[in-house]
């Protein structure tokens, strides 16, 4: 007879034998199962009683309780379908994190996987020559303290700086402030504006063939002016390239602000926007052949990526549900 796990009702059987007089062999062939498993059980749940004489008694209610908490403390193996490995890899290849996939399945209810599991699927995939882990975002690179010159530029006329918004920027309760920055191809030659939603995430990207102002300003203007939510305001770094501000702010009816010079953490949701996009414009990579076509295949990629600080909704689903007071 091998062995079996016992249920409640077993061990109050065995409580019920054992204050009988039943050895555990006669036990064990009252209830069906092996009388290891009634000396096992036995061994690990007499609890001594306290009284005047003291005795050692089994408690069903308290080896009940023992064993669903180890139970629950136990591992859980992971049965990986065809179709969950193939559902990984596919928003992998759509440079999803393990974090997004794991959250997005579990909101969705499509399947419970933790990312740390996620990544040893990628690990393994690696080790037999696989390329899955090309598509993570850090790759175990060595970070490198990266020192540059101020641009020797004159002041951008007219500057109000962060300190000026309104405290509602800050809380990121409404849809329509937005951070800009430009990210630059090789040789400093032409540009891509990145322009990103405070609340929802959302991200525009348009390209520029240099990165002058009055070019950054009427891309900008173009690019927001599509979008059927309000602008209320614009947050930048000190780029000479928007040296237009002004003409930006008149043209769409918003405020546009400056984050500190060298403060780049002021606006850190752009930085960490153009860290997204680089997954797909790398570093050191030229703008040249890059299409309309291509920047929206990425904003769609980003847009419809979902976010663990937006509860594993995507940024396009945030901004398009999202309800005005």
């Amino acid at each position: 007879m091998g062995y079996k796990h016992l249920n409640y009702q077993k061990r109050c059987h065995i409580l019920a034998f054992w204050k009988a007089g039943y050895t555990q062999a006669e036990i064990a062939k009252e209830i069906g199962v092996n009388q290891s498993t009634i000396s096992r059980e036995l061994n690990k749940n007499l609890v001594f009683i306290r009284t005047k004489l003291g005795s050692w008694q089994y408690k069903p209610d308290y080896a009940q309780g023992n064993a669903r908490q180890k139970h629950k403390g136990k591992k859980k193996k992971i049965k990986l379908t065809e179709e969950v490995a193939n559902f990984i890899r596919e928003k992998l290849q759509l440079k999803w994190s393990p974090e997004q996939i794991s959250g997005y399945a579990k909101k969705h209810q499509l399947f419970s996987i933790g990312k740390e599991w996620i990544y040893q699927f990628i690990l393994k995939d690696k080790e037999k020559g696989g390329k899955l882990y090309l598509n993570l975002r850090h790759q175990h690179k060595k970070y490198r303290k990266r020192y540059g010159s101020p641009k020797r530029v004159g002041p951008i006329k007219n500057r109000r700086f962060i300190d000026e918004r309104p405290a509602i920027i800050d809380e990121k309760k409404r849809i329509g402030d937005w951070e800009i920055d430009t990210i630059i191809g090789k040789q400093q030659k032409q540009a891509v504006i990145s322009i990103v939603e405070r609340y929802s995430k959302k991200t525009v990207l348009r390209k520029v063939q240099n990165r002058t102002a009055k070019s950054v300003a009427t891309a900008t203007i173009e690019s927001l002016s599509m979008l059927s939510k309000p602008i209320f305001s614009i947050t930048s770094d000190n780029g000479s390239e928007f040296a237009y501000h002004a003409e930006i702010s008149n043209a769409l009816g918003t405020e546009f602000y400056f984050a500190h010079p060298y403060s780049s953490w002021e606006r850190g949701l752009n930085e960490n926007t153009n860290g997204l996009v680089r997954q797909y414009l790398k570093k050191g990579s030229s703008f040249t052949e890059i299409t309309d076509v291509d920047l929206e295949n990425v904003m769609n990629a980003l847009n419809n990526r979902p976010r663990k600080c937006l509860g594993f909704a995507t940024p396009n689903e945030v901004f398009s549900n999202f309800m005005e007071l």
